[in-house]
C-alpha cells in the first residue's frame, strides 16, 4: 500500500511540475501561440485588403493585380473549350447550348449594365438634390425612384433579352420561329420594378451614409454637398455589375423556360447544368447533371442557393433524344 502511495505522489508531483513549472517544452509552445496569433492577424489584414480591392475595383481587376504580383496560387478548375472556360467537358446536348447562352449573358450583362449605370447616375443627382432640402435629422426620410423613362428603357432590354431566351431553346430544339406571348411579360415586369428598386435603395443607402459621416465631421453647405457628390460617384459600382450580371441570367432562363413550355412535345427530358461557371461552388455542382421529366421537378436556375448568388451561371438543357 505504501508503495502505491508513493508513486501516487510522485505521479501528482510530475503532473505539477508540467502545468506550474517553466520547461523547455511550454516554452516552445507558449512562442509557437503567439506565432499562431500573429499569423492569424496578418491572413485577417491580407483577407481585408484583397476584400477592398474587389469591392473598390471588381473581381476581375482585382484577380489581375494579384496575379501580376506573382500570387498565382489561385484555384483553378476549368476546363478550355472552344475559347470558353468550362466547369468541364460539356455533354453532346450542351455543345449545341453552350455558346449561344454565354454570348447572350454577357451581352445580355453588359446592355442592362449600362441602363442601370444611367439609373445610378440619374439617382445621384436626384439624391444630392433632395438632401439640400432635408436637415441632418431627417436625412433617413431620404427616398429614390427610378425615372419612368429610365424604367421603361430598363423594361424593353429584358423584353429583348427574354426572347433571346426563347430563340436559344427554339434553334436548340427544331429551329422554329419562337412564338411570343404577351402575358408572359408580367415576369419583367416585375423584376424591372425589383432591380429599380434594388438600385435606387443602394444608392440611398450609399447617400445618407455618405451625408451622416461628413456632417459629423464638420461638413456643412456646398461643401457638404460636393463631398458626398464626390465619394458617391467615385465609389464602388460593383453592386451595379453583379445587379446587370444576375438579372440578365435570370430573365434570359425565364425565356428559356417560357420557350420550352410552348414546345413540350418536342422533348423528353430536361437537364440541370453547372457548365458556365468555370470554380462551381457546392450547391451548384451538388444540381449539375441532374434530369427530370419536368422542370419544375429541378432547381431552379439560377440558384437560389448558389454561393455566388448573382454571379450564378446555371441553366437548364432541353433533351430531345
Amino acid at each position: 500500500m505504501r508503495e502505491h502511495s508513493s508513486s501516487s505522489v510522485r505521479g501528482r508531483a510530475k503532473a505539477g511540475n508540467a502545468f506550474n513549472l517553466p520547461s523547455a517544452s511550454s516554452v516552445s509552445l507558449q512562442r509557437k501561440i503567439l506565432d499562431l496569433k500573429l499569423q492569424a492577424a496578418l491572413a485577417a489584414k491580407h483577407a481585408n485588403f484583397w476584400q477592398r480591392a474587389i469591392d473598390t475595383h471588381g473581381e476581375d481587376r482585382a484577380t489581375a493585380f494579384y496575379v501580376s504580383l506573382g500570387l498565382n496560387h489561385l484555384e483553378q478548375k476549368s476546363f478550355e473549350w472552344e475559347g470558353l472556360k468550362l466547369s468541364r467537358e460539356p455533354k453532346d446536348h450542351e455543345k449545341i447550348a453552350v455558346k449561344g447562352i454565354h454570348n447572350a449573358q454577357e451581352s445580355g450583362k453588359e446592355i442592362i449594365g449600362k441602363t442601370l449605370h444611367v439609373a445610378r447616375a440619374e439617382l445621384i443627382v436626384m439624391g444630392v438634390s433632395a438632401l439640400k432640402r432635408l436637415k441632418p435629422a431627417n436625412y433617413h426620410e431620404l427616398t429614390l425612384h427610378v425615372s419612368d423613362a429610365t424604367r421603361d428603357d430598363l423594361r424593353d432590354e429584358l423584353i429583348k433579352l427574354h426572347k433571346q431566351g426563347r430563340m436559344l431553346v427554339a434553334a436548340e430544339l427544331s429551329r422554329k420561329a419562337a412564338v411570343l406571348d404577351e402575358d408572359e411579360f408580367d415576369d419583367l415586369e416585375m423584376l424591372t420594378d425589383l432591380t429599380g428598386s434594388r438600385v435606387a435603395n443602394d444608392v440611398q443607402a450609399r447617400i445618407i451614409d455618405a451625408a451622416t459621416r461628413h456632417t459629423l465631421l464638420g461638413q456643412t453647405g456646398d461643401g457638404l454637398i460636393n463631398a458626398v457628390t464626390n465619394e458617391i460617384n467615385s465609389g464602388s459600382v460593383t453592386y451595379i455589375d453583379r445587379a446587370a450580371r444576375g438579372l440578365a441570367n435570370k430573365v434570359i432562363n425565364i425565356g428559356r423556360s417560357d420557350e420550352a413550355e410552348s414546345r413540350s412535345d418536342e422533348w423528353d427530358r430536361v437537364e440541370y447544368s453547372a457548365l458556365l461557371d468555370a470554380n462551381v461552388c457546392d450547391p451548384c455542382a451538388a444540381e449539375d447533371g441532374k434530369t427530370a421529366a419536368n422542370e419544375d421537378d429541378l432547381q431552379p436556375a439560377p440558384n437560389p442557393d448558389c454561393l455566388g448568388g448573382d454571379l450564378c451561371r446555371c441553366f437548364h438543357v432541353w433533351i430531345n433524344q
